[in-house]
């Protein structure tokens, strides 16, 4: 264990476990031009009333903007969500909801 990763409270080695912060810089991904018929991807993370919500985001873009809204839901929020390929693969852009 390096210096770095303890620390002496008293006589007591407390381990810190933030560990080094390693950031790449990474492009933005570009805008859609238009969501006129855009495919959509809604990721539901199944916190409490996110479906609610996302069900009406859904309900706007079909109507005012025809786009292709296809859904996909986590089944627990605190896992990456194994759909991500698929959803790059599928979709022009993803909305990932959260709940309360």
């Amino acid at each position: 264990m390096s210096q770095s990763q303890t620390r002496a409270i008293g006589s007591v080695a407390v381990f810190v476990p933030t560990g080094e912060i390693e950031t790449e810089v990474h492009a933005l991904a570009p805008r859609l031009r238009s969501l006129r018929e855009a495919r959509i991807g809604i990721l539901d993370n199944c916190k409490e009333f996110a479906d609610i919500v996302l069900r009406g985001v859904a309900q706007v873009l079909q109507r005012e903007h025809g786009a292709q809204v296809k859904f996909w839901r986590k089944d627990y929020l605190g896992k990456p969500s194994p759909f991500a390929q698929e959803m790059a693969a599928g979709c022009d852009a993803v909305i990932n909801g959260v709940g309360h």
